[in-house]
């Protein structure tokens, strides 16, 4: 069924409904165990691709035909851009940190992960772009939250299976070949989005299914024993309820007071097993320090433009990691201080862009997936102290669509006139003049009827 539905979505795409194929696209996105089951069928280890292929085309062949045109307005679209073109360029420095070459061969796997994280930013403009008006805006988000239904059903079912710190390795929710740690970082970004929603939103039905799977988020979030994801849940919550709610601060503040007593024995472990009985790190806490002196004695030898994207890993440094396990000290390393900057510029592109629907929007949904967009970024870049929760797919598809969809929204605030789009083919002076300017007044009324008509 979900085969023959991917192809029925290709074809509406081609067709200039891109808006359907992308409900569809946006459903699969973090069901990578369900995407896999279609790999026995003629082009099914392709599908995202595919679908995001057909929706290219479409959009491009659609535009040729439009005879309307329509801006909106993206903080995020410029910086997002350049950052994809720079990736190239440091693609080639890395080809020649690692062969003294700066050819590119077509099999390394770097093009796999640039084309990988390329993607995100196309389906952020894909969105943009096919969405035919504001309850079509509302309807994707309601897809997502579909996907979630089946997100926590996978990962509630793996938590209650694998319960000890030992076997939390074994979680990987829906994305397969991403472990607790991604999984949770996904999650507790998606729980601050839905948040922002829950707070914005007056009583309803749609307002307690948000908050219902907003509590089974954190439920997951629990028990995959992330130290990284607790700490980005706890500020992206602290900041919300200080915006919407400063009394739900109150039991926030004793929980903290008390969170020996009230969590469960395997986070108060798990929180405490950052360091041994005598107050050193724990080993592997100790390795990625190791880690990250590396990575600086690197970055100290090319501090503008790194060593290049994805060579870090390429290199043995003898302590089984291949990896800085901090995003930052890994930008910083692979593609310097031009990265790094480029890097910030789009996160917080993201949070201004959410940020001004927050304030200007014209519904509640609106203005709470524009305060989520905000405040979760904030999430991101805490749980990205930890790992690189950024560019893998699986984990960034969601982001990267709320971000379109608040963008798409920004062009419906309250206080932005509607412009009336005028045919690419008129002509200005083509337009009936005013009647102000008939100087004959037997013409008044005729010209007045035809110019309001």
């Amino acid at each position: 069924s979900l085969y023959l539905t991917g192809i029925a979505s290709m074809f509406c795409a081609l067709s200039g409904r891109v808006y359907l194929a992308l409900a569809f696209t946006v459903f699969l996105l973090p069901l990578r165990n369900v995407v896999e089951k279609l790999e026995d069928f003629p082009g099914g280890t392709q599908t995202i691709d595919l679908l995001i292929a057909s929706m290219l085309i479409g959009w491009i062949l659609s535009s040729q035909s439009k005879e309307t045109v329509s801006k909106t307005v993206s903080y995020i679209a410029t910086p997002a851009i350049i950052m994809c073109i720079y990736l190239v360029f440091s693609m080639l420095i890395g080809t020649h940190s690692l062969t003294g070459s700066f050819g590119i061969d077509p099999h390394d796997s770097r093009i796999q992960d640039w084309k990988n994280f390329t993607l995100l930013p196309v389906l952020y403009f894909i969105t943009i772009n096919n969405l035919p008006d504001k309850k079509w805006t509302h309807r994707i988000f309601w897809v997502m939250m579909a996907s979630l239904v089946l997100v926590c059903y996978y990962t509630t079912d793996q938590v209650r299976s694998y319960t000890s710190l030992l076997s939390r390795a074994k979680i990987s929710g829906t994305f397969q070949f991403l472990g607790p740690n991604e999984v949770a970082a996904f999650m507790n970004q998606t729980t601050i989005v839905l948040m922002g929603v829950f707070f914005c939103m007056k009583r309803s039905k749609e307002k307690i299914a948000i908050l219902a799977m907003a509590l089974v988020l954190v439920y997951c979030i629990i028990f995959m024993y992330s130290r990284g994801a607790y700490l980005g849940l706890c500020a992206g919550l602290i900041i919300l309820f200080i915006l919407k709610s400063p009394k739900m601060l109150i039991p926030v503040v004793i929980a903290g007071a008390l969170w020996q007593v009230v969590l469960p024995p395997q986070v108060i472990e798990r929180i405490q097993g950052t360091t041994n009985q005598y107050g050193e790190l724990d080993e592997s806490s100790e390795l990625r320090i190791v880690m990250w002196e590396r990575g600086m004695e690197l970055f100290k030898g090319s501090p503008i433009w790194g060593i290049g994207y994805g060579a870090f890993r390429r290199m043995d440094f003898g302590t089984g990691l291949h990896d800085t396990h901090n995003i930052y000290v890994k930008i910083l390393v692979e593609q310097g201080i031009i990265g790094f900057i480029l890097f910030f510029v789009v996160i917080f592109s993201f949070i201004r862009q959410g940020w001004g629907l927050y304030q200007k929007g014209d519904d509640e949904l609106s203005k709470g997936l524009g305060l989520g967009l905000a405040v979760s970024m904030i999430t991101l870049m805490i749980n990205n102290f930890f790992g690189d929760r950024w560019a893998y797919f699986e984990l960034s598809s969601f982001t990267w669509i709320f971000a379109g969809l608040v963008t798409k929204l920004y062009e419906y605030r309250i206080d932005k006139p509607r412009e009336t789009l005028m045919p690419r083919s008129a002509k200005p002076e083509t337009v009936a003049a005013r009647p102000a300017e008939v100087s004959d007044k037997s013409q008044v009324r005729k010209v007045r009827k035809s110019y309001y008509k």
